[in-house]
């Protein structure tokens, strides 16, 4: 990592003295500016819309052209055979966040940021990667900005196998269960089978009153590969979550917002079925396991 670092700065100080251009004012900044991002919102466009050919568009058909990803460096041909690639995906979503203009001079800019990406394909595994981080260098040339050099920083932070069919793993739930949370409270919650999820109903009943009740809809999400569920307490506002097997018989459930890095999520539970009539959530908070509860089938 350090020596990439070390070679991005020699770069930059290349770039940017090696010309002999005049100070720019702020004025001329922003306007280099707007059109940098006009190319790079192109290069989302492309990506989102799994359109090859423009998301490839800015990238500079010249043996000068230069990309390094997953600690390799490629030319410009090499990045074109990615193409396949696309082929392969349902859809992907670049989330971009941070982004950052460098105007070095009038037909040099540095563009930097962090992203979100998440990639589905039609195999049924998903990719997401996230953080991730990536640089364009971008050059004016023949009076259009093109990118000359690519750098990317990624973490994949959750990788959906294709072997784990979500909707049937989900039927496991269907059901009535019951957990001892306190003496004398125990929760019951009453699972439907509905459309690819179920629905259901929920109470906690303490010394045989109901001091609390709900409904909750859970129905997956083929973008997502995940399933997405809607809680509702009666008197409280409603909650969205996200619930997806990792394993045939393990599970996690986070809020819906923090799909993308459950473990640095406020709320997380680490669900496992250990048998067809018994399952274990533990809960954490703020990556700290406070509680655990043993639900057991009632027939």
């Amino acid at each position: 990592m350090k020596t990439r670092l070390v070679f991005l700065v020699m770069l930059i100080f290349c770039y940017s003295c090696g010309t002999n251009n005049k100070p720019l004012s702020d004025a001329q900044k922003e306007k280099i500016k707007g059109e940098v991002k006009e190319v790079v919102n192109t290069f989302i466009k492309g990506c989102d819309e799994l359109n090859f050919d423009m998301t490839i568009e800015p990238f500079l058909d010249s043996p000068d052209f230069e990309y390094i990803g997953n600690g390799k460096t490629y030319n410009y041909q090499e990045l074109m055979a990615m193409r396949p690639l696309f082929d392969k995906m349902i859809n992907q979503k670049l989330t971009i966040a941070d982004e950052k203009y460098k105007v070095l001079d009038n037909s040099t800019v540095l563009f930097t940021t962090n992203y979100k990406w998440l990639l589905n394909y039609k195999d049924g595994h998903s990719i997401l990667e996230d953080p991730g981080a990536f640089m364009f260098m971008f050059k004016k040339i023949n009076d259009k900005w093109r990118i000359i050099y690519y750098w990317v920083e990624k973490n994949v932070a959750s990788e959906t196998a294709k072997e784990l069919n979500q909707v049937e793993l989900m039927k496991q739930f269907i059901g009535n269960w019951k957990v001892d949370m306190a003496k004398d409270t125990v929760l019951y919650w009453d699972a439907k089978a509905f459309g690819t999820g179920f629905e259901c109903y929920f109470k906690t009943v303490a010394k045989n009153k109901i001091i609390s009740e709900g409904k909750q809809l859970f129905g997956y999400d083929s973008k997502l590969d995940k399933c997405v569920a809607a809680s509702l307490f009666k008197g409280m506002d409603m909650e969205i979550w996200a619930l997806w097997f990792t394993s045939n018989n393990k599970y996690v459930i986070t809020y819906y917002s923090d799909i993308s890095n459950p473990d640095k999520s406020s709320f997380k539970m680490d669900g496992e079925f250990t048998s067809p009539n018994a399952y274990s959530e533990t809960y954490f908070m703020n990556g700290k396991a406070v509680m655990k509860y043993n639900y057991v089938r009632v027939k």
